[in-house]
């Protein structure tokens, strides 16, 4: 039951503040306007991230026993920093290393105090524990990396949302199975925030969650990873989960890869990593003739589909096997769609130097 009133309240919360959220953004101009890196035509309210954490909080607030408060009373503050941060970003931008430096701080607070951290590297490369030294270091490199890939991939609409619903939701049941009720609730109130969110956000968008949501969204995401792999890996866990790096892996499968993917292009390239352009994968979906709903779409269920994959295979491959199946699955996909893409480039170069070239949108 707190289950439910906890995704129904977040999202009646939400679902009451977005329209007023966007009415006052429009009235004091608080619009991100299109540029030359942005693929949205018409400026929009970009604070939707503001009613996506009340709803959130409201209800963890309210649906959590008191005397469970204590033990994610600091995640919650790490998440409220993180707001803070994306506010202030959103409507004056921060530099790039004050924005590190305060994740960091987020972060440090979570792995310290919470012991949210990874205690070894489970079997990968047949390693399995390191020293306190260097997983709290590395812990909180983890949560700052994953927050920062999460945050990319929110470029079109509905897409950072529906991602966040797959990946919270599975992490919500695993938690509530595992008995780690304030941890479940914490997942499954975010997912009814989206869910009211993704009403408006979907194409065409009328509110973008902006780096409020994504900062929010992503450092829920990478510490409840976290939290995911050491609860999964122990063996009352209800399901026999031989890979639960691999597994939780195989949920952040989209932006992980996506950033490894762009920063690729931009290093080759001679450009500075961390330079937005509109080389990620839902920008080469919409090269390649879809909107915003159909690149969404398709990219949730690929996302979903390696989860499948992964869910399927975890019993026979340990983590370092599953991992490198997921990679050798993702790079074949990647290579076909680098393969459509330049076919495109290609067409669309050869129809400037011959005018009566007929390209199909499917080329």
């Amino acid at each position: 039951m707190q289950i439910i009133f906890a995704i129904l309240s977040a999202f009646v919360v939400s679902f009451i503040l977005l329209p007023i959220i966007i009415k006052v953004s429009r009235s004091v101009d608080l619009l991100d306007n299109p540029d030359r890196r942005k693929i949205h035509a018409i400026s929009t309210p970009s604070l939707g991230g503001v009613a996506i954490f009340l709803g959130f909080m409201l209800s963890v607030l309210i649906t959590i026993p008191f005397h469970a408060l204590g033990e994610v009373k600091f995640v919650l503050f790490g998440i409220l920093i993180m707001l803070f941060l994306g506010v202030r970003d959103d409507i004056a931008e921060v530099t790039a290393k004050h924005k590190l430096a305060i994740q960091i701080f987020a972060a440090l607070v979570v792995v310290y105090f919470s012991d949210i951290r990874l205690e070894g590297f489970y079997g990968i490369f047949h390693i399995y524990n390191m020293p306190l030294w260097f997983n709290i270091p590395f812990s909180v490199f983890v949560i700052v990396a994953l927050t920062n890939a999460y945050n990319l991939i929110d470029g079109v609409d509905g897409l950072a949302g529906s991602i966040g619903i797959l990946i919270l939701g599975f992490f919500g049941w695993a938690f509530l199975a595992a008995d780690q009720l304030a941890y479940a609730i914490i997942c499954i109130s975010l997912v009814g925030a989206l869910f009211a969110f993704l009403y408006f956000n979907w194409f065409p968008s009328k509110v973008f969650m902006g780096d409020t949501g994504s900062l929010v969204l992503g450092f829920v995401v990478s510490s409840m990873a976290i939290r995911f792999i050491n609860v999964a890996d122990g063996s009352d866990f209800v399901l026999p989960l031989n890979s639960s790096v691999g597994v939780c892996m195989s949920l952040l499968v989209l932006p992980i890869f996506d950033t490894l993917r762009v920063f690729t292009i931009r290093f080759y390239n001679g450009k500075n990593p961390l330079d937005p352009d509109r080389n990620h994968l839902h920008h080469g979906l919409l090269k390649l003739g879809m909107n915003h709903a159909q690149a969404t779409i398709s990219l949730l269920t690929f996302n979903a589909v390696i989860l499948v994959i992964a869910l399927a295979m975890n019993s026979y491959l340990a983590n370092g096997e599953l991992i490198l199946l997921i990679t050798s699955i993702i790079v074949l996909v990647l290579v076909l769609f680098e393969y459509r893409l330049s076919k495109l480039k290609y067409l669309r170069k050869q129809a400037k130097t011959n005018p009566n070239l007929y390209i199909s949108k499917s080329a």
